[in-house]
């Protein structure tokens, strides 16, 4: 059996290219990468409490306006709510002084997303359509005061 060099010299430099692609970005880096500095942590956390919180207050608006609204679901969804507006109102305390008008804000919109079930419950429509649009004027009040904070 012959054995030609050349394959066999070609299949070794593509395997050696390979591993280099893929193991060479970790054999160049110099060691582990730094620690973020805490502020741009506490904005990051802030940016995804007011994301999270706004998701969940739209999500109850889009069920409560449903053909059919559940409102198990809809509970589930003020009980996440909830939590994400307090893990927002942790991290705008943690980064800023001017937290009282967001704390209110934040009250609101679980004051009227509380009133909101209850119309749903209760079926209704005008309850649900006055609930809903104070739900998205409270958003658009929590999407206008947070960035402020975050201002440098």
């Amino acid at each position: 059996m012959r054995l030609n060099t050349f394959p066999s010299a070609a299949a070794a430099a593509v395997c050696g290219a390979l591993a280099l692609l893929i193991a060479g970005p970790a054999l160049a880096s110099d060691g582990p990468p730094a620690e973020s500095a805490p502020a741009a942590t506490g904005s990051l956390e802030t940016i995804g409490g007011l994301g999270e919180t706004l998701m969940l207050g739209s999500r109850i608006g889009t069920e409560a306006r449903a053909k059919t609204p559940d409102t198990v679901e809809m509970q589930e969804l003020q009980r996440r709510l909830r939590a994400a507006s307090g893990r927002l109102q942790r991290s705008v305390k943690a980064g800023a002084s001017a937290d009282a008008d967001v704390q209110a804000q934040l009250k609101k919109l679980d004051d009227d997303a509380t009133a909101l079930l209850k119309a749903v419950a209760a079926e209704d429509a005008a309850g649900v359509t006055a609930g809903v649009a104070a739900m998205v004027a409270d958003q658009r009040a929590l999407l206008g005061s947070v960035p402020k904070l975050l201002a440098p």
